[in-house]
C-alpha cells in the first residue's frame, strides 16, 4: 500500500521549514521511527522520524527546498509517480444527528480535511439555500492555519439550510449543510449553528478586472490564513490594502510581504458606482526589490545554508517590525574580576568554568526580576502587555553553522555556578547539534556576547517576542578617577542594551541598565540582592 509522508509541524508555531539534508535515499528500506531528513525551521535544526515502514519509492523535493507544513516529501511502497499525494480527499463520512428530521434528509458534518484538525473556520459559503447540487461539487471554502482547501459535497440534493455562517469556526463533526429537509434541523453538538438561514451576500461593486482584488466573505472577513493575519497584524498591514492573488482571491503570505516590501501597489478605496475610482498610487521603485548582485571574473558563489537563510529572514523581520533603541554604557569591574579570580578554582573543583558571561547572566536575571517590564512581550493581537513569571535566558550562542540562542530556564532562581554550567552544557550541544526543541523555547530576555572576541559596543538586535538584548562586550583596562579623585588603571566592561521603544522608554531602559551596573560592579552587592 502507497504511504505519502507530509512535512510535519515541528515546532510551535511552524508553517515550513527547510530541507537540510535527506538521510535517505529512493530505493532505501526503512523502519518507523527511523530519521528520514533533517529539517531546520526559525528556531533549530532536527531530525525527523518516518511514521511508516517500507521502501522510499520517491523523494518530492531536493535538499535545500523551503516545504510547508502538510506538503508530501516521502512516498513509500508506491511506483515513485506520487499520485497518492494529489488525490482528493476522501468524502465526508455521512453523520445525521439524532435529532435531524425524518425522510430523505441528509446532513453533511465539518470533516477532518487535515492531519490533527480539530476545527478550521468556514472562510467562504460556494452554495446558498435552495441551490441544487451533485456530489463532489464544491459546497465551502475551509481554512485552518495549515491550509486553505474547498470541501466537496458527499451528496446530492437540494440545500435546505446552512448551519453556520461564513467567518464561523467550526469543530469536526458539527453539521454544516442539510439536504432536501425542511430547513427545520438542529444538533446539539453545533454550539456556533445559526437556526436561520443565511441570505445571500449582496454583490459587491464591480472593480477594474485588470487589478488582483482582495476577497471577503458574506460577513466582511477577508480570506487570509490565521498565520497570515497574524504576520500582518504584527507587521501594522491592513490586509484590505494588500492586492490578493490566492486562488479564488485568498490573500497569501506572499501578497503581504510584496506589499511590504513596496513591490506593488495598495489597493484603491472602492467609490460609490457613481464615481470614478482614483488610480493607486505607484510604489516607489526603490524599494520593489533588493539589488541584484552581478558576479565578475574570480568571484564565487555558493547557496546558503539552511541555518543562514533562517537568520536572514528573522532578523529582517525583527528589525523591520521593531524601534529599536540601544543604550551604549560601561561599568567599572574591578572587584568582579578579583572575585572570580578566588571562585574560579572553587568551581573548577567542581567541573565548572566560571566565566564572567555567568555573572552578567545572574545579574540581568536579578535585574528582570525586579524591572518585570523588561521581561515581558506584548500580545499585539489582544493589545495586552505578558509579563513572565520567570526570567528564561537567552544565550546566543555561535556555532559552525550559524547563530543559535539556547535558553536557561527560570534563571532567577540559579546560584552563578548552576547559570555557568549551564551555559558550558547549552553551547556544547549547540556546537555538536544536539539541541532539543525544548531548549530552545521559552525565551523572555537575551544576552549576545561579543566580548570574548573582543568586541565592545554593538547593536543587538532582539531576540523572538522579546523586548530586551543585553549586549556583552569586553573588559578592558582604560584610566579612571577613582573616589579619591586620582586617576588609576580601571578594568571597564562594555554593555549595549538595546529594547523595544514601543514597551521601553529611555529612562526605564537606562534606570534597568544603572541597576544591572551595580549588581556587576560589586559581586558582595549583588549577593544581597539575588
Amino acid at each position: 500500500m502507497t504511504e505519502i509522508f507530509k512535512m510535519p509541524d515541528i515546532g510551535e508555531g511552524m508553517h515550513e521549514g527547510d530541507i537540510a539534508n535527506w538521510l535517505v535515499k529512493v530505493g532505501d528500506v526503512v523502519k518507523e521511527d527511523d530519521p528520514i531528513a533533517e529539517v531546520q525551521n526559525d528556531k533549530l535544526m532536527q531530525e525527523i522520524l518516518s511514521p511508516y515502514s517500507g521502501t522510499v519509492t520517491k523523494l518530492f523535493v531536493e535538499e535545500g527546498t523551503t516545504v510547508e507544513v502538510d506538503s508530501p516529501l516521502v512516498e513509500f511502497d508506491g511506483d515513485g509517480s506520487g499520485t497518492s499525494a494529489a488525490a482528493p480527499a476522501p468524502a465526508a463520512q455521512e453523520t445525521v444527528s439524532s435529532d435531524a428530521p425524518s425522510g430523505n434528509a441528509q446532513i453533511f458534518t465539518m470533516p477532518d480535511i487535515g492531519e490533527g484538525m480539530h476545527e478550521g473556520d468556514i472562510a467562504n459559503w460556494l452554495v446558498k439555500v435552495g441551490d441544487e447540487i451533485k456530489e463532489d461539487d464544491p459546497v465551502a471554502e475551509v481554512q485552518n492555519d495549515k491550509l486553505m482547501q474547498e470541501i466537496l459535497s458527499p451528496y446530492s440534493g437540494k440545500v435546505t439550510k446552512l448551519f453556520v455562517e461564513a467567518g464561523t469556526t467550526v469543530e469536526v463533526g458539527a453539521p454544516l449543510i442539510e439536504y432536501n429537509g425542511n430547513g427545520e434541523s438542529t444538533s446539539n453538538p453545533a454550539p456556533a449553528a445559526s437556526p436561520a438561514p443565511i441570505a445571500e451576500a449582496p454583490k459587491a461593486a464591480a472593480a477594474p478586472t485588470d487589478a488582483p482584488l482582495t476577497k471577503t466573505t458574506s460577513t466582511g472577513h477577508i480570506l487570509a490564513m490565521p498565520s497570515v493575519r497574524h504576520y500582518a497584524r504584527k507587521a501594522g498591514i491592513d490586509l484590505t490594502q494588500v492586492p490578493a492573488t490566492g486562488r479564488h482571491g485568498h490573500t497569501t503570505l506572499a501578497d503581504v510581504k510584496a506589499f511590504e516590501s513596496g513591490s506593488v501597489a495598495p489597493i484603491a478605496p472602492v467609490a460609490p458606482e457613481s464615481a470614478p475610482v482614483a488610480p493607486a498610487p505607484k510604489a516607489d521603485k526603490a524599494t520593489e526589490k533588493a539589488p541584484t548582485v552581478k558576479s565578475v571574473a574570480g568571484d564565487r558563489r555558493e547557496a546558503m545554508n539552511p541555518t543562514r537563510k533562517v537568520i536572514s529572514k528573522v532578523m529582517t523581520a525583527q528589525h523591520t517590525h521593531i524601534p529599536p533603541v540601544t543604550n551604549f554604557d560601561q561599568v567599572e569591574v574591578s572587584k568582579l574580576v578579583k572575585h572570580r579570580a578566588v571562585f574560579k578554582e572553587v568551581a573548577a573543583k567542581q567541573d565548572i568554568k566560571l566565566t564572567y558571561l555567568a555573572y552578567v547572566a545572574k545579574a540581568l536575571a536579578t535585574t528582570a526580576h525586579k524591572f518585570p517590564e523588561i521581561n515581558a512581550s506584548v500580545d499585539y493581537d489582544k493589545q495586552e502587555i505578558v509579563y513572565h513569571e520567570h526570567v528564561n535566558l537567552g544565550i546566543a550562542v555561535n556555532a559552525p553553522t550559524g547563530l543559535y540562542v539556547p535558553v536557561i530556564h527560570e534563571a532567577e532562581t540559579k546560584s552563578i555556578l548552576e547559570i555557568a554550567k549551564e551555559i558550558a552544557e547549552l553551547a556544547t550541544a549547540t556546537r555538536e547539534g544536539t539541541l532539543k526543541p525544548q531548549q530552545m523555547q521559552g525565551s523572555t530576555i537575551t544576552i549576545s556576547n561579543i566580548g570574548s572576541a573582543r568586541g565592545s559596543w554593538f547593536t543587538p538586535i532582539i531576540n523572538g517576542s522579546d523586548v530586551v538584548i543585553l549586549g556583552l562586550g569586553s573588559i578592558v583596562k582604560e584610566p579612571i578617577v577613582n573616589g579619591e579623585g586620582e586617576i588609576v588603571v580601571g578594568q571597564n566592561m562594555k554593555l549595549s542594551m538595546t529594547y523595544d521603544h514601543r514597551l521601553i522608554d529611555g529612562m526605564l531602559g537606562q534606570t534597568s541598565l544603572n541597576y544591572l551596573k551595580s549588581l556587576l560592579a560589586d559581586p558582595e552587592f549583588m549577593l544581597m540582592e539575588i
